[in-house]
């Protein structure tokens, strides 16, 4: 019951980096239409990052979902 908990958690974490990534990403644009190319860029980097971590974190969670699968079949 713990790694479906663990699961969880990792699937909401995951799903609010990658909301904040699209937050970020979307400051991009908003600061390259008004000429203000270092703060976009930063924002895009910081917007990849998150992705990073909320891809790292959807894989982590699968990867908990499949032990558990294969852990309940014994």
């Amino acid at each position: 019951m713990k790694t479906w908990i663990k699961m969880v958690v990792y699937m909401a974490v995951g799903t609010a980096l990658f909301a904040l990534s699209i937050l970020f990403f979307l400051w991009s644009v908003g600061f390259m239409q008004h000429a203000m190319v270092a703060s976009s860029l930063l924002s895009a980097l910081i917007g990849f990052s998150l992705l990073s971590g909320s891809l790292y974190m959807f894989r982590l969670s699968a990867y908990i979902y499949g032990v558990e699968k294969s852990g309940s079949k014994e």
